[in-house]
């Protein structure tokens, strides 16, 4: 490398540490401040509405949750730069379908029917872009940590199903855009995993039509106790800076 462009490396190095020690520098070396596709995001709380969609197939039994609007609202405070925290709790009303173990499999399954999820959560985010946005860009990925409520299953399901209080978690992927410093608009991308459990009733043979050793008719006749699911959602989101 050339003498004069190692000068000049250094010398603006220099410049660039002197400008950090007397405040926060407002754009990317390189560029002039006015002009750098970089801004700094000076808030680190903001008050996060959402909404989005749950795209649930029922797992491979076909009595979980199955797809439904979400709405909820979460408080994220950011740390240092990269790091961003948050608390929060959603809703959901989704579908499922009920399953009778002891119908005959041509005409067990019935719905669907409604089923509210209840849930609350905290989250770890990584900002790849650091404490900044990109042309007012700031993609992100991160993972939650919550447990969901399931309603309470109708008189009519007399499997012994019920969906329950469950642990869960969600890994995510998406962007947040800035419309200036107190504003910006979100997109996101997760999948909810959880476990379903499952009665004893569905590894029964049905009492309509059993089956047999070879041909059994049973809902479950691998006879497993549960499984995890994922549940995809895209979300949308408006935050606020308090």
């Amino acid at each position: 490398m050339p003498s004069c462009v190692r000068h000049f490396l250094r010398s603006t190095a220099l410049i660039v540490c002197l400008l950090g020690m007397t405040g926060p520098l407002q754009a990317q070396v390189g560029h002039l401040p006015q002009l750098s596709p970089y801004r700094e995001i000076r808030n680190g709380r903001f008050l996060e509405g959402i909404g989005g969609q749950l795209f649930g197939s029922g797992g491979p039994i076909n009595v979980g949750p199955r797809d439904g609007s979400l709405y909820g609202a979460r408080i994220v405070f950011r740390g240092q730069h990269s790091i961003q925290l948050g608390l929060g709790g959603w809703t959901s009303q989704t579908k499922r379908f009920i399953v009778d173990a002891d119908a005959a499999p041509a005409n067990r399954t019935r719905g669907p029917i409604d089923q509210r999820l209840t849930g609350g959560e905290f989250s770890l985010q990584l900002n790849l872009t650091g404490g900044k946005s990109y042309r007012g860009l700031a993609p992100f990925f991160g993972v939650s940590l919550g447990m969901v409520v399931g309603e309470a299953s109708p008189p009519a399901d007399s499997s012994g199903y019920k969906f329950g209080t469950k642990f869960y978690f969600a890994p995510a992927i998406g962007t947040r855009y800035f419309l200036g410093q107190r504003l910006y608009v979100k997109a996101e991308a997760r999948a909810f995993f959880w476990s379903l459990k499952y009665p004893v009733s569905y590894s029964d043979e049905p009492t309509a039509l059993p089956g047999t050793v070879d041909n059994p008719n049973a809902v479950n006749p691998t006879g497993k106790r549960g499984e995890y699911v994922p549940v995809p959602a895209l979300l949308f989101g408006l935050g606020i800076k308090f």
